[in-house]
């Protein structure tokens, strides 16, 4: 049985999903939390000004990385899809804590509570979808750690392996600049979960060459996202980053991104790059560096696709 991606428009093949940008933000809904300027994306009319204009330039998939809580809208995810024709995947999981309202039940779970909750919304759709005919489910689980294991959610990371290990999704893990990224993939490791279940998110604002290539030579998948945030210096550690990979034959084990929380980065909300930008400004420099077209569409889409993919019973 040929393993498929779950959008939230149901299940698709590899194919079929295209250039996917492998880490981005769609739909964030207001949340009252400690954070005075979160981020917020509900403006739908001009978020599909940007979807569209993504789909027009041959885009076929966004990763939504909003987990349950801390402003995610599966409804809403899947009007965008109907309306763009733009296929988005979206999760189940946890982010940061600061993200919540005080009062979110996922902080007050032990691991087996916390567990259950990431499983059920696999199994039975996203909680605010399942009042639909047709609930919404996620397609990854996502989850966000601090700067080191100790100041990190334990019982959560244990619940989102056990959900990963019973349902075959792989995790998706936001990292702080990439702290400590190792110890994590070892914790993991120790609890089951094999590090080709693992996407590493923002790893490249550590642009630690060596340690990249030991991430990927452990089968970690690497998500690098700051092309347009000039502080991280993209130009000398971002695109040097893929540079080495390639060169050191791992380029099917990095997936390229645009993280676009921060409305001010999209065309329609701000004068940013856009979404587009993925296949406008990243992909087309892939090319002019001279890049075989299979590494390019490994890049921007097949090796993120192919880490989604799962089993799907009938």
């Amino acid at each position: 049985m040929e393993n498929q991606i779950i959008t939230v428009l149901g299940p698709v093949s590899i194919q079929e999903m295209g250039i996917t940008d492998a880490h981005n933000h769609l739909w964030i809904s207001v949340q009252d939390t400690i954070v005075e300027k979160a981020p917020v994306l509900n403006q739908e009319e001009q978020i599909l000004i940007d979807l569209h204009e993504f789909r027009r330039a041959g885009g076929g998939g966004q990763i939504d990385c909003q987990p349950g809580g801390a402003g995610r809208d599966g409804r809403r995810l899947r009007s965008l899809s109907e309306a763009s024709e733009v296929k988005i995947v979206t999760c189940t999981g946890f982010h940061l804590q600061q993200y919540y309202p005080d009062d979110f039940k996922i902080w007050k779970m032990s691991t087996d509570q916390a567990a259950g909750y990431f499983l059920s919304e696999i199994k039975d759709g996203l909680e605010e979808t399942r009042n639909l005919d047709i609930p919404v489910y996620p397609g990854f689980i996502k989850i966000a750690v601090k700067e080191n294991v100790r100041e990190s959610p334990l019982n959560l990371i244990e619940a989102a392996a056990i959900a990963s290990l019973e349902s075959g999704l792989a995790i998706e893990m936001h990292t702080e600049k990439g702290s400590r990224a190792e110890d994590y993939v070892n914790l993991f490791f120790k609890m089951g979960v094999s590090p080709k279940q693992l996407v590493i998110c923002h790893i490249d604002k550590r642009p630690d060459l060596g340690l990249h290539k030991e991430l990927a030579r452990a089968g970690c998948l690497l998500e690098y996202d700051t092309f347009f945030r000039p502080k991280y210096k993209p130009e000398e550690n971002l695109w040097q980053l893929i540079k080495g990979m390639i060169e050191a034959d791992f380029g099917h084990l990095v997936a390229l991104a645009t993280d676009l929380a921060d409305s001010s980065l999209w065309n329609s909300m701000g004068d940013g790059p856009g979404l587009v930008s993925l296949i406008t400004i990243v992909k087309k420099r892939l090319e002019r560096e001279g890049y075989h077209e299979s590494i390019v569409a490994g890049l921007v889409g097949k090796n993120i696709v192919r880490r989604l993919a799962v089993t799907v019973k009938e």
